[in-house]
């Protein structure tokens, strides 16, 4: 009477291949149902700022050295009309600047699906005003501009909270 030995290594191999297959099937599934969404800081495609970033950093620089912008921090609350206000100064004479090109969004910082642009209402004594706006999800948000005055150009990025 012979003993037969049992081999299992056919059976973790097989075993090994239906594992890897489900992890990638399940890597697919969960890269699906949360895409890359893009960066949209510099208000433009990324190709775009790629080549040009030098001299965003530049125009950046400029007018940090001569204006300063104040977004004021007031966190949001659902189910509300939320207000924005922006002020722009010139650090040298605190002038009131009333003449710059103001571009707002208010976004997630994972989804641009739900995004605001409130529009420009007015622009009075360095002060710019947007029409209100609502929020649907609690949580972090961010108050994204684009200040451009002359040639110069400013990005800003505010965090904000948003409240039941």
């Amino acid at each position: 009477m012979s003993k037969i030995k049992a081999n299992y290594w056919p059976h973790f191999i097989v075993g090994s291949i239906f594992a890897v297959g489900g992890l990638c099937v399940w890597t697919v599934k969960i890269a699906v149902e949360h895409p890359v969404e893009m960066d949209s800081f510099y208000f433009d495609a990324y190709q775009n700022v790629d080549q040009d970033i030098n001299n965003i950093i530049l125009k950046q620089q400029a007018f940090d050295k001569k204006y300063v912008v104040n977004i004021p921090k007031n966190n949001f609350v659902m189910g509300e009309q939320n207000s924005l206000a922006i002020s722009i100064n010139e650090i040298a004479t605190d002038k009131a600047i009333t003449d710059a090109n103001i571009t707002v969004v208010v976004t997630r910082p994972e989804t641009q699906r739900l995004d605001k642009k409130p529009k420009l209402l007015s622009a009075e004594n360095g002060i710019y005003t947007f029409e209100n706006f609502e929020v649907e999800k609690p949580g972090r948000w961010q108050i994204m501009s684009k200040v451009t005055i002359g040639e110069l150009t400013s990005f800003n990025k505010l965090e904000v909270n948003a409240t039941k």
